[in-house]
């Protein structure tokens, strides 16, 4: 699995693969880059690649305290 950092496009927030509950909205975050989920987001234009600083979304574990 490679990680990749994402955020939603402006105005949307897409749901994160496997938790349609949860979502990506405009705070960067690491998701599965071989994931043909967010693969064809990123080719739609839902997700926009980014680097920088990342939260890391609740179903990999990550921690409120940003």
């Amino acid at each position: 699995m490679s990680l990749i950092s994402v955020k939603a496009a402006n105005g949307l927030r897409v749901p994160l693969e496997g938790n349609p509950h949860e979502y990506i909205g405009q705070e960067p975050v690491q998701v599965d880059g071989e994931s043909l989920y967010y693969r064809r987001l990123l080719a739609d234009g839902d997700l926009l690649p980014v680097s920088g600083r990342l939260k890391t979304p609740k179903s990999q574990g990550a921690s409120h305290g940003d």
